[in-house]
């Protein structure tokens, strides 16, 4: 890594999670600070034709966190609004990483009004160097009008700079991780998906602007990197410095730390 072209992160924002809107707490990270980002924004759901989530009863999705939706974000904005929204928050992450750092942004395609909705949007004009596929397990279709989805997409925006880990790029571009099913979160990362991202890379800071239950924040840590946080909800930041505290406090094993998900989450909310 060429340190000159790396900017110095302040200590205050290390190991940190900053709590508060997106767009007001990354204009406060210095440019070309951060190695990688990677993070998965919400994907505004509920502004949907046809996933069953418009009546609130949702069919088979009535026992589905997303249904109650976000804490503190109902994830339904008019979708000029919401593309919009997100192209800002593309904007400040790639300001924040150097020429040698990149972006992993997961997003999901859907039909939407009987054609497909692939963020294009979104992503033009940003440097996509490569989408990965993330195939997961299950999903529900309400459709009959096409197949059940059953992945999501990584865009891999790259700065010009940007190489992968010695050997990294011998790994396939689909990649089979399973969902978490113990984390309470509406929309949680598996960890193994992010530990995949982060060791195939020599980031030394990691930025999660949508880090919800924090799951960056343990992948970064088990991985012996630093990682920078941002979330709207007091209640989720709270959620993801208690799991961080935990992994801590049993001497770094992720299993011990994460296998209470679920009642911790009740304790601390």
């Amino acid at each position: 890594m060429k340190e000159q072209k790396r900017a110095t992160l302040p200590e205050s924002f290390k190991n940190k999670i900053l709590v508060g809107d997106v767009l007001e707490n990354m204009p406060l990270i210095p440019d070309e600070s951060v190695d990688l980002v990677i993070t998965s924004p919400p994907y505004n759901l509920k502004n949907s034709t046809g996933n069953g989530m418009k009546n609130g009863k949702g069919g088979k999705w009535s026992n589905a966190s997303l249904i109650k939706g976000y804490i503190d974000y109902d994830d339904c904005m008019p979708h000029a609004e919401y593309v919009a929204w997100q192209r800002q928050c593309l904007d400040q992450m790639m300001r924040v990483i150097h020429d040698e750092g990149a972006l992993f942004y997961n997003h999901k395609w859907r039909v939407q009004g009987g054609l497909l909705q692939d963020r294009h949007d979104i992503v033009a004009g940003f440097p996509v160097r490569q989408i990965i596929i993330w195939r997961r397990a299950g999903g529900i279709n309400f459709n009959p009008g096409y197949f059940l989805p059953t992945y999501e997409v990584i865009y891999l925006i790259a700065k010009k700079d940007f190489k992968l880990a010695p050997k990294a790029n011998a790994v396939g571009d689909v990649w089979e991780f399973p969902q978490e099913m113990n984390n309470p979160h509406p929309a949680p990362f598996p960890l193994a998906l992010i530990e995949r991202i982060i060791q195939s890379t020599v980031a030394e800071i990691i930025l999660d602007p949508f880090i919800g239950s924090g799951t960056t924040a343990l992948a970064a840590k088990k991985n012996g990197r630093t990682y920078i946080g941002i979330e709207l909800s007091k209640d989720y930041a709270t959620y993801a410095e208690e799991r961080i505290r935990r992994y801590t406090e049993t001497s770094n094993n992720i299993e011990e730390a994460v296998k209470d998900d679920l009642p911790l989450y009740k304790t601390v909310l």
